[in-house]
C-alpha cells in the first residue's frame, strides 16, 4: 500500500511540469501554420502511469476508475491542447481520490481481491478486540448484529475455569475475521522524556497493551487480510504492521460501514445489506 501511495505522490509532483502548450505535443507545419502533432513522450508516459495506477487500485464502479478508463484509449480524431489539459486535471483529481482511498477507504472504492477461500468449519462469528471505549465497542457489536453476523467479545463469554489466555484461545478457534478497536486509552512517553517538564515532554495516545497483543495474535492466526483496525481519537498506530486495513471511526462506525461490509464479503462472509 505504501508503495502505491509513494507512486501517486510522485506522479502528482511530476504533473506540475505539464503547465504549457509546449509540454503536451510536438508541433508540425500544417496548411494553416503550426498544428498539434503527436503527444510528447514525457506527457504520454505520465498519463499512462497515472491511468495504470488508478485502474490497478480502484474498483470498476468507482468515479476515479471510470474517469481514468475514459482516457485509456486513443482518440480517432487526435488530441488538442484543451483536451490534454482536461485529461491532466481529471487524472490529478482521480490520483488524489485514489490516494485518499488507500489511506482510508471511506466509500469502499478500493478494488477487492478475489474472495479468500474460507474454511467450512468457520462460523459466522467475528471477534472484537477492544480497550476502554465502551461506546465504540457497543456500536461495533450492534453493526455486526445488523449485518447478520455474530460478534464475539471476550468478557461476555463463559469462563469455564479457564485462564484469560485459555479463554481467549477457546473463543477464537472458529473465528474467520477480527476487528481491533484502537482507542486512546493510555498516555505514553519514552524513558528519555520522563524527567522533562510536562509542557516539553513528547507524549502519544496509545491503545491498551492487551489490545496490541491480541492484534498481533489475530494477524498471526488469520493473516493481515482478515484483520481490520478501527481507529479513534488520534491513537498512535503500530509502525510495523503495514498492509493491515485501518479505518478511522471518529465519525462513527456507519461512516465506514460499506467498506467494512466489502472486506467481510471478500473474507467469505455472507452478510445482510
Amino acid at each position: 500500500m505504501e508503495s502505491k501511495i509513494n507512486t501517486i505522490e510522485h506522479l502528482l509532483k511530476q504533473s506540475i511540469h505539464f503547465d504549457s502548450q509546449n509540454n503536451f505535443h510536438h508541433y508540425v507545419e500544417g496548411l494553416y501554420g503550426k498544428e498539434e502533432g503527436s503527444e510528447k513522450q514525457d506527457w504520454f508516459d505520465w498519463k499512462t502511469r497515472a491511468i495504470n495506477v488508478i485502474l490497478s487500485v480502484m474498483s470498476e464502479d468507482s468515479p476515479s476508475y471510470i474517469s481514468a478508463s475514459s482516457y485509456n484509449k486513443p482518440r480517432d480524431y487526435g488530441t488538442t491542447y484543451q483536451y490534454a489539459v482536461q485529461t491532466k486535471e481529471d487524472l490529478e483529481i482521480a490520483l488524489n481520490n485514489t490516494k485518499n482511498a488507500l489511506l482510508e477507504d471511506k466509500y469502499g472504492e478500493l478494488k477487492q481481491e478475489k474472495s479468500i477461500s474460507r474454511d467450512p468449519t468457520l462460523s459466522n462469528k467475528v471477534f472484537i478486540v477492544h480497550g476502554h471505549d465502551e461506546t465504540l465497542k457497543t456500536d461495533v457489536e450492534r453493526f455486526i448484529h445488523e449485518i447478520g453476523l455474530e460478534p464475539v467479545v471476550l468478557h461476555r463469554q463463559v469462563d469455564n475455569g479457564n485462564t484469560v489466555i485459555e479463554k481467549f484461545e477457546e473463543n477464537s478457534s472458529d473465528i474467520g475475521y477480527a476487528f481491533i478497536l484502537l482507542t486512546p486509552d493510555e498516555l505514553a512517553y519514552t524513558v528519555d522524556q520522563k524527567d522533562l517538564p510536562d509542557e516539553d515532554r513528547k507524549t502519544e495516545l496509545r491503545a491498551r497493551p492487551n489490545v496490541i497483543f491480541e492484534f498481533g495474535y489475530f494477524v498471526g492466526k488469520l493473516t493481515r487480510k482478515r484483520v481490520c483496525c478501527l481507529l479513534k481519537g488520534g491513537v498512535s498506530m503500530p509502525s510495523d504492521l503495514a498492509g493491515v486495513v485501518y479505518k478511522n471511526v471518529d465519525n462513527g462506525v456507519e461512516s465506514v460501514g460499506l467498506a467494512v461490509m466489502k472486506q467481510l464479503r471478500t473474507a467469505g462472509y455472507k452478510i445482510n445489506f
